[in-house]
Protein backbone atom coordinates (compact mmCIF):
# COMPACT_ATOMS: atom_id res chain seq x y z
CA UNK A 1 0.00 0.00 0.00
CA UNK A 2 1.54 3.25 -1.08
CA UNK A 3 2.43 5.69 2.09
CA UNK A 4 -0.20 8.42 0.84
CA UNK A 5 -3.18 5.72 0.19
CA UNK A 6 -2.00 4.84 4.01
CA UNK A 7 -2.28 8.29 4.88
CA UNK A 8 -5.84 9.09 3.54
CA UNK A 9 -7.09 5.71 5.18
CA UNK A 10 -5.70 6.46 8.61
CA UNK A 11 -6.99 10.24 8.55
CA UNK A 12 -10.69 8.30 7.14
CA UNK A 13 -10.55 6.24 10.16
CA UNK A 14 -9.57 8.67 12.79
CA UNK A 15 -12.57 10.99 11.24
CA UNK A 16 -14.90 7.96 12.74
CA UNK A 17 -16.52 8.32 16.12
CA UNK A 18 -18.04 5.35 17.85
CA UNK A 19 -21.04 4.20 20.23
CA UNK A 20 -19.26 4.12 23.44
CA UNK A 21 -19.51 7.14 25.26
CA UNK A 22 -15.68 8.49 26.25
CA UNK A 23 -14.76 8.58 30.11
CA UNK A 24 -15.54 12.34 31.32
CA UNK A 25 -12.75 12.02 33.25
CA UNK A 26 -9.66 10.18 31.08
CA UNK A 27 -6.89 8.46 32.27
CA UNK A 28 -3.76 8.88 31.09
CA UNK A 29 -2.62 5.21 29.90
CA UNK A 30 0.02 4.06 32.54
CA UNK A 31 3.44 2.84 31.09
CA UNK A 32 2.55 -0.91 31.17
CA UNK A 33 -0.63 -0.20 28.95
CA UNK A 34 1.56 2.04 26.39
CA UNK A 35 3.68 -1.06 26.49
CA UNK A 36 1.04 -3.49 25.89
CA UNK A 37 -0.24 -0.97 22.94
CA UNK A 38 2.81 -0.95 21.50
CA UNK A 39 2.93 -4.84 21.50
CA UNK A 40 0.17 -4.53 19.72
CA UNK A 41 0.74 -2.33 16.87
CA UNK A 42 4.10 -3.99 16.15
CA UNK A 43 2.78 -7.33 16.45
CA UNK A 44 4.55 -9.92 13.64
CA UNK A 45 1.50 -10.84 11.03
CA UNK A 46 0.88 -14.46 11.09
CA UNK A 47 3.80 -15.64 8.65
CA UNK A 48 2.23 -19.89 8.26
CA UNK A 49 -1.26 -20.93 8.63
CA UNK A 50 -3.60 -23.03 7.34
CA UNK A 51 -7.21 -22.67 7.66
CA UNK A 52 -10.79 -23.82 6.68
CA UNK A 53 -14.04 -21.68 7.84
CA UNK A 54 -17.32 -21.10 6.71
CA UNK A 55 -19.16 -17.88 6.16
CA UNK A 56 -22.72 -16.35 5.88
CA UNK A 57 -23.12 -13.21 4.01
CA UNK A 58 -25.74 -10.88 2.81
CA UNK A 59 -25.56 -7.46 0.71
CA UNK A 60 -28.08 -5.51 0.26
CA UNK A 61 -28.56 -5.50 -3.94
CA UNK A 62 -26.72 -2.87 -5.88
CA UNK A 63 -28.59 -0.99 -8.35
CA UNK A 64 -28.31 -2.34 -11.52
CA UNK A 65 -26.87 1.45 -13.09
CA UNK A 66 -24.26 1.57 -10.39
CA UNK A 67 -23.31 -1.86 -11.00
CA UNK A 68 -22.62 -1.12 -14.52
CA UNK A 69 -20.32 1.78 -13.75
CA UNK A 70 -18.30 -0.15 -11.19
CA UNK A 71 -17.51 -3.20 -14.13
CA UNK A 72 -16.86 -0.26 -16.70
CA UNK A 73 -14.40 1.24 -14.47
CA UNK A 74 -12.46 -1.95 -13.16
CA UNK A 75 -12.12 -2.58 -16.65
CA UNK A 76 -11.00 0.44 -17.76
CA UNK A 77 -8.28 0.56 -15.16
CA UNK A 78 -7.28 -3.15 -16.73
CA UNK A 79 -6.07 -1.18 -19.92
CA UNK A 80 -3.05 -0.41 -18.52
CA UNK A 81 -3.09 3.28 -19.30
CA UNK A 82 -4.43 3.20 -23.12
CA UNK A 83 -7.34 5.20 -23.70
CA UNK A 84 -10.77 2.77 -25.52
CA UNK A 85 -9.87 4.66 -28.97
CA UNK A 86 -6.60 2.96 -28.97
CA UNK A 87 -8.61 -0.43 -28.71
CA UNK A 88 -9.16 -2.58 -31.71
CA UNK A 89 -12.45 -3.52 -32.82
CA UNK A 90 -11.38 -7.35 -31.41
CA UNK A 91 -10.61 -5.77 -27.79
CA UNK A 92 -13.81 -3.44 -27.83
CA UNK A 93 -16.00 -6.68 -28.34
CA UNK A 94 -14.41 -8.97 -25.93
CA UNK A 95 -14.28 -5.78 -23.90
CA UNK A 96 -18.10 -5.09 -23.86
CA UNK A 97 -18.66 -9.01 -23.51
CA UNK A 98 -16.85 -8.76 -20.45
CA UNK A 99 -18.58 -6.03 -18.73
CA UNK A 100 -22.31 -7.14 -19.54
CA UNK A 101 -21.22 -11.13 -18.57
CA UNK A 102 -19.85 -9.64 -15.21
CA UNK A 103 -23.01 -7.30 -14.57
CA UNK A 104 -24.90 -10.31 -15.07
CA UNK A 105 -23.43 -12.60 -12.39
CA UNK A 106 -23.38 -9.36 -10.37
CA UNK A 107 -27.11 -9.25 -10.76
CA UNK A 108 -27.77 -12.73 -10.09
CA UNK A 109 -25.55 -13.07 -7.10
CA UNK A 110 -27.31 -10.33 -5.30
CA UNK A 111 -30.68 -12.07 -5.37
CA UNK A 112 -29.93 -14.50 -2.42
CA UNK A 113 -27.73 -14.38 0.66
CA UNK A 114 -24.51 -16.39 -0.32
CA UNK A 115 -22.49 -19.15 1.64
CA UNK A 116 -19.09 -19.48 1.18
CA UNK A 117 -16.25 -22.30 2.44
CA UNK A 118 -12.93 -21.82 2.28
CA UNK A 119 -9.67 -22.53 3.11
CA UNK A 120 -6.69 -20.43 3.20
CA UNK A 121 -2.73 -21.16 3.21
CA UNK A 122 -0.29 -18.64 3.77
CA UNK A 123 3.63 -19.46 4.25
CA UNK A 124 5.52 -16.78 4.05
CA UNK A 125 4.87 -14.43 0.96
CA UNK A 126 2.85 -17.40 -0.45
CA UNK A 127 -0.38 -17.34 -0.45
CA UNK A 128 -3.63 -19.47 -1.91
CA UNK A 129 -7.29 -19.49 -1.23
CA UNK A 130 -9.65 -22.49 -2.48
CA UNK A 131 -13.33 -21.64 -2.03
CA UNK A 132 -16.64 -21.90 -3.50
CA UNK A 133 -20.12 -19.52 -3.47
CA UNK A 134 -23.84 -21.12 -3.37
CA UNK A 135 -26.89 -19.86 -2.77
CA UNK A 136 -28.75 -20.10 0.48
CA UNK A 137 -31.10 -23.57 -0.60
CA UNK A 138 -27.88 -25.70 -1.64
CA UNK A 139 -25.47 -28.03 1.32
CA UNK A 140 -22.69 -26.66 2.33
CA UNK A 141 -20.02 -29.26 3.88
CA UNK A 142 -16.75 -30.91 4.06
CA UNK A 143 -17.20 -32.53 0.99
CA UNK A 144 -18.46 -29.48 -1.21
CA UNK A 145 -15.53 -29.03 -3.55
CA UNK A 146 -13.47 -26.00 -4.89
CA UNK A 147 -14.55 -24.27 -7.51
CA UNK A 148 -11.57 -21.23 -7.58
CA UNK A 149 -8.74 -21.18 -6.35
CA UNK A 150 -6.22 -18.61 -5.81
CA UNK A 151 -2.47 -18.18 -6.00
CA UNK A 152 0.04 -15.53 -5.39
CA UNK A 153 3.77 -16.47 -5.23
CA UNK A 154 6.89 -15.16 -7.35
CA UNK A 155 6.88 -16.05 -10.89
CA UNK A 156 9.86 -18.82 -11.39
CA UNK A 157 11.24 -16.88 -14.60
CA UNK A 158 11.11 -13.41 -13.43
CA UNK A 159 11.10 -13.14 -9.77
CA UNK A 160 7.97 -10.89 -10.01
CA UNK A 161 4.87 -11.85 -7.95
CA UNK A 162 1.91 -13.06 -10.05
CA UNK A 163 -1.34 -14.17 -9.40
CA UNK A 164 -3.11 -17.49 -10.97
CA UNK A 165 -6.36 -18.29 -10.80
CA UNK A 166 -7.65 -21.76 -11.32
CA UNK A 167 -11.46 -21.68 -12.50
CA UNK A 168 -13.11 -25.57 -12.40
CA UNK A 169 -16.10 -23.74 -13.85
CA UNK A 170 -14.35 -22.77 -17.04
CA UNK A 171 -11.40 -25.00 -17.30
CA UNK A 172 -8.92 -22.29 -17.17
CA UNK A 173 -6.22 -20.45 -15.57
CA UNK A 174 -5.87 -16.89 -15.38
CA UNK A 175 -2.17 -15.81 -15.00
CA UNK A 176 -2.25 -11.56 -13.32
CA UNK A 177 -0.12 -9.13 -12.24
CA UNK A 178 -0.19 -9.20 -8.40
CA UNK A 179 -3.00 -8.81 -6.84
CA UNK A 180 -4.76 -9.27 -3.25
CA UNK A 181 -5.67 -13.40 -3.27
CA UNK A 182 -8.82 -14.34 -1.31
CA UNK A 183 -9.35 -13.19 2.19
CA UNK A 184 -6.95 -11.82 4.53
CA UNK A 185 -8.24 -14.38 7.38
CA UNK A 186 -5.16 -14.02 9.89
CA UNK A 187 -6.14 -9.89 10.51
CA UNK A 188 -8.43 -10.81 12.56
CA UNK A 189 -5.71 -12.31 15.25
CA UNK A 190 -4.45 -9.02 15.44
CA UNK A 191 -5.27 -4.84 15.77
CA UNK A 192 -6.88 -3.65 13.10
CA UNK A 193 -4.58 -2.26 10.54
CA UNK A 194 -5.58 0.93 10.13
CA UNK A 195 -5.33 1.36 13.88
CA UNK A 196 -1.98 -0.63 14.28
CA UNK A 197 -0.33 1.68 11.76
CA UNK A 198 -1.71 4.87 13.76
CA UNK A 199 -0.41 3.18 16.69
CA UNK A 200 3.33 2.94 15.19
CA UNK A 201 3.16 6.84 13.57
CA UNK A 202 1.96 7.70 17.00
CA UNK A 203 4.66 5.93 19.12
CA UNK A 204 7.47 5.54 16.93
CA UNK A 205 10.23 7.13 14.71
CA UNK A 206 10.09 6.63 10.96
CA UNK A 207 12.86 4.45 9.93
CA UNK A 208 13.37 5.28 6.31
CA UNK A 209 9.98 4.66 5.08
CA UNK A 210 8.87 4.75 1.10
CA UNK A 211 5.96 4.50 -0.88
CA UNK A 212 5.77 1.08 -0.92
CA UNK A 213 5.75 0.57 3.32
CA UNK A 214 5.62 2.54 6.48
CA UNK A 215 8.77 1.97 8.21
CA UNK A 216 8.18 2.73 12.07
CA UNK A 217 10.06 1.42 14.84
CA UNK A 218 9.32 1.89 18.89
CA UNK A 219 10.30 5.09 20.03
CA UNK A 220 11.01 4.80 23.78
CA UNK A 221 11.07 9.12 24.49
CA UNK A 222 7.55 9.42 22.45
CA UNK A 223 6.22 6.38 24.95
CA UNK A 224 7.48 8.08 27.39
CA UNK A 225 6.23 11.65 26.56
CA UNK A 226 2.49 10.00 26.12
CA UNK A 227 2.55 8.04 29.47
CA UNK A 228 3.26 11.57 30.94
CA UNK A 229 0.48 13.61 29.48
CA UNK A 230 -1.50 10.96 27.11
CA UNK A 231 -1.64 13.36 24.17
CA UNK A 232 0.31 12.87 21.06
CA UNK A 233 0.93 15.34 18.07
CA UNK A 234 1.68 14.35 14.12
CA UNK A 235 2.79 16.79 11.35
CA UNK A 236 2.03 15.62 8.03
CA UNK A 237 5.50 15.81 6.22
CA UNK A 238 3.69 18.04 3.42
CA UNK A 239 2.28 20.38 6.09
CA UNK A 240 3.71 23.95 5.96
CA UNK A 241 2.21 25.74 8.94
CA UNK A 242 2.24 24.87 12.69
CA UNK A 243 -1.46 24.92 12.33
CA UNK A 244 -1.65 21.69 10.59
CA UNK A 245 -0.16 19.51 13.41
CA UNK A 246 -2.69 17.37 15.27
CA UNK A 247 -3.22 16.46 18.26
CA UNK A 248 -3.83 13.04 19.41
CA UNK A 249 -5.29 11.28 22.56
CA UNK A 250 -5.81 7.90 24.04
CA UNK A 251 -7.15 6.66 26.93
CA UNK A 252 -7.96 3.22 28.71
CA UNK A 253 -10.51 2.00 30.81
CA UNK A 254 -11.87 -1.08 31.91
CA UNK A 255 -14.70 -2.21 29.98
CA UNK A 256 -17.91 -1.59 32.71
CA UNK A 257 -19.63 -5.18 31.04
CA UNK A 258 -16.04 -6.98 32.05
CA UNK A 259 -14.16 -5.04 34.15
CA UNK A 260 -11.74 -7.80 35.46
CA UNK A 261 -10.50 -8.83 32.10
CA UNK A 262 -11.24 -6.53 29.30
CA UNK A 263 -10.68 -2.71 28.51
CA UNK A 264 -11.77 -0.42 26.52
CA UNK A 265 -8.92 1.47 24.75
CA UNK A 266 -10.54 5.17 23.13
CA UNK A 267 -8.26 7.02 20.79
CA UNK A 268 -8.19 9.61 18.23
CA UNK A 269 -7.99 13.50 17.37
CA UNK A 270 -8.52 15.67 21.05
CA UNK A 271 -11.42 17.76 18.52
CA UNK A 272 -13.45 14.22 17.98
CA UNK A 273 -12.50 12.27 20.94
CA UNK A 274 -12.78 8.91 20.96
CA UNK A 275 -12.63 8.49 16.70
CA UNK A 276 -11.02 4.55 17.67
CA UNK A 277 -12.65 2.94 19.93
CA UNK A 278 -11.63 -1.42 20.75
CA UNK A 279 -12.47 -3.66 23.49
CA UNK A 280 -9.48 -5.60 23.90
CA UNK A 281 -7.64 -8.80 26.45
CA UNK A 282 -6.22 -6.69 29.20
CA UNK A 283 -3.34 -8.97 29.40
CA UNK A 284 -3.12 -8.77 25.10
CA UNK A 285 -4.39 -5.85 23.12
CA UNK A 286 -3.62 -7.17 19.87
CA UNK A 287 -6.59 -9.85 20.72
CA UNK A 288 -9.78 -7.32 19.79
CA UNK A 289 -13.56 -8.44 20.80
CA UNK A 290 -14.79 -5.37 19.25
CA UNK A 291 -14.06 -2.81 16.93
CA UNK A 292 -16.69 0.24 16.35
CA UNK A 293 -16.82 3.07 13.79
CA UNK A 294 -19.06 5.59 13.38
CA UNK A 295 -19.20 8.70 10.50
CA UNK A 296 -18.33 12.15 12.17
CA UNK A 297 -21.17 14.36 11.35
CA UNK A 298 -24.53 11.92 11.75
CA UNK A 299 -22.56 9.53 14.48
CA UNK A 300 -24.40 6.66 12.47
CA UNK A 301 -22.57 3.41 12.49
CA UNK A 302 -21.32 2.50 9.44
CA UNK A 303 -18.55 -0.66 10.35
CA UNK A 304 -19.04 -3.13 13.31
CA UNK A 305 -16.88 -5.82 13.62
CA UNK A 306 -17.15 -8.55 16.65
CA UNK A 307 -14.61 -11.73 17.30
CA UNK A 308 -15.13 -14.28 19.95
CA UNK A 309 -14.28 -17.63 20.73
CA UNK A 310 -10.44 -17.31 20.60
CA UNK A 311 -8.62 -20.56 20.72
CA UNK A 312 -5.01 -21.09 22.52
CA UNK A 313 -3.27 -19.48 19.82
CA UNK A 314 -4.83 -15.97 20.16
CA UNK A 315 -7.01 -17.22 17.12
CA UNK A 316 -10.79 -16.50 16.89
CA UNK A 317 -13.02 -19.13 15.82
CA UNK A 318 -16.63 -16.56 15.68
CA UNK A 319 -16.06 -13.39 13.65
CA UNK A 320 -19.10 -10.94 12.67
CA UNK A 321 -18.49 -7.86 10.51
CA UNK A 322 -21.18 -5.71 9.47
CA UNK A 323 -20.45 -2.39 7.09
CA UNK A 324 -23.01 0.30 6.70
CA UNK A 325 -23.39 3.52 4.38
CA UNK A 326 -22.38 6.68 5.41
CA UNK A 327 -25.97 6.73 6.52
CA UNK A 328 -26.22 3.93 8.68
CA UNK A 329 -28.13 1.34 6.28
CA UNK A 330 -26.97 -1.94 6.02
CA UNK A 331 -24.69 -2.71 3.09
CA UNK A 332 -23.55 -6.13 4.03
CA UNK A 333 -22.99 -8.34 7.11
CA UNK A 334 -20.92 -11.46 7.23
CA UNK A 335 -20.68 -14.39 9.89
CA UNK A 336 -17.73 -16.73 9.46
CA UNK A 337 -17.21 -19.73 11.84
CA UNK A 338 -13.97 -20.92 11.92
CA UNK A 339 -13.90 -24.93 11.59
CA UNK A 340 -9.79 -25.80 11.56
CA UNK A 341 -6.28 -23.35 11.95
CA UNK A 342 -3.22 -24.60 12.07
CA UNK A 343 -0.57 -22.03 12.80
CA UNK A 344 2.90 -22.36 12.26
CA UNK A 345 2.26 -25.91 9.85
CA UNK A 346 4.81 -26.66 7.12
CA UNK A 347 3.10 -26.02 3.86
CA UNK A 348 5.01 -28.40 0.66
CA UNK A 349 6.19 -25.61 -2.28
CA UNK A 350 4.10 -27.40 -4.83
CA UNK A 351 0.82 -26.36 -3.38
CA UNK A 352 2.22 -22.82 -4.80
CA UNK A 353 3.69 -23.88 -7.61
CA UNK A 354 1.92 -23.02 -11.36
CA UNK A 355 0.22 -26.35 -12.80
CA UNK A 356 -1.72 -26.69 -15.76
CA UNK A 357 -4.45 -29.35 -14.81
CA UNK A 358 -5.58 -31.85 -17.50
CA UNK A 359 -8.05 -30.10 -19.54
CA UNK A 360 -7.33 -26.52 -18.88
CA UNK A 361 -6.29 -23.84 -20.83
CA UNK A 362 -4.04 -20.86 -20.19
CA UNK A 363 -4.82 -17.12 -20.60
CA UNK A 364 -1.85 -15.41 -19.35
CA UNK A 365 -3.64 -11.65 -19.19
CA UNK A 366 -0.44 -10.11 -17.74
CA UNK A 367 0.23 -9.28 -21.66
CA UNK A 368 -3.60 -8.94 -22.67
CA UNK A 369 -3.29 -12.41 -24.61
CA UNK A 370 -6.89 -13.44 -24.93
Amino acid sequence: MKRSNVLVLLLIVLACRFTYAASENIAIPTEEQVQKLASAAWKEPIKSIDVTFYKDYTTVPMPIEKIHKEIEQFFDEELGGRSLNELNSYEIESRNKNIELNVKNWVENQKFPRKTKKRVRISGDDRRCDFVTIGPNEPLGLDTPFVHTFVKTKDANTGEFVRYHYSSEMNTVFIETKKQVGEDIDRFARMPFATALFLRILLGTDQGSNPKSINYIPDPNKMAEFVRTGLAKIVPREAKYAENTTVYRIGIRPDPNVPDTRDIVEMGDTNYFPTTVLICDRKDYSRVYRTELHTPKTNKIIYIRECGDFDSNGFPCNITEIKNDKDGNLVEKSVCKVENVDLNPVMPAEIFEFHLPEGYKEVDQRSKRY
